[in-house]
């Protein structure tokens, strides 16, 4: 079964563009972007018509949902040809600016957080977006910590769910349930400021635990991040309570 995720960029009035599981674009939701086409489908046929070569740096993909018929799909470098075949010369530098906007997007350009952050004077956001940042640094060094201690599969989950049940008294999905988020949200990016900061520094903790007492296998490491959950919750209340 196909699967689709999408690219949204909040500065073009939140444009949504679908993309395959291996990064392709959907041609037609780039030419409504880029192109400024009311109807990217015949845009797309006359292009097509004009110029049959373009077909070679395209593939066909049916996204999920009803009624979804096959789309042309594309990589970066076939965007950017396609960029050169876009009719009409009105409107050219947004086309210009919006398709350097949309390859940063797809390029997960870490410049565009900092173009954001010069923006932003609110501190309440800048400082959510630094430990935000921090704790995706965290994290990523905690599971690989976790891997070389023979985590595998569901481990994963387990030794992060344990981590939020020692810290907040419930798994992932109940604090997707809490913050009346979708299924599928990830709660994190609705984390509050001081949430993000003690998981970051119960994982930190966690990992160099893991590696002390050389844990091993998703039992022992999750019972390890679970027990250290625990101290920290423990001793935030208690450092709260003076």
């Amino acid at each position: 079964m196909a699967h689709e995720f999408k690219t949204v960029i909040p500065e073009l009035n939140n444009a949504s563009i679908r993309r395959t599981p291996d990064g392709r674009s959907s041609v037609y939701d780039l030419i409504a972007v880029i192109g400024e086409q009311k109807n990217p489908y015949q845009a797309w046929d006359r292009i097509v018509e004009r110029f049959p070569e373009v077909l070679t740096k395209c593939e066909d993909f049916k996204f999920p949902g009803k009624r979804q018929r096959k789309t042309p799909v594309t990589d970066r470098a076939g965007w950017a040809y396609i960029i050169g075949l876009l009719p009409g010369v009105m409107g050219h530098k947004y086309r210009e600016a919006s398709a350097n906007l949309v390859l940063r997007y797809l390029d997960a350009d870490i410049t565009l957080a900092a173009d954001v952050v010069e923006r932003n004077d609110n501190q309440r956001e800048l400082e959510w977006l630094d430990a935000r940042v921090r704790g995706k640094i965290t994290r990523k060094k905690f599971t690989g910590i976790l891997k070389s201690h023979k985590v595998f599969g569901s481990g994963y989950a387990i030794c992060t769910n344990r981590t939020y049940i020692g810290l907040f008294g419930t798994t992932a999905e109940g604090m997707r349930k809490r913050k009346g988020l979708s299924k599928k949200a990830n709660w994190r990016d609705h984390a509050s400021t001081s949430e993000l900061n003690t998981i970051a520094f119960t994982e930190d903790l966690s990992g160099q635990k893991i590696d002390g007492v050389n844990a091993r296998g998703n039992s022992e490491c999750s019972d390890v991040c679970f027990s250290v959950a625990l101290k920290v919750a423990d001793f935030t209340k208690e450092i709260l309570r003076a």
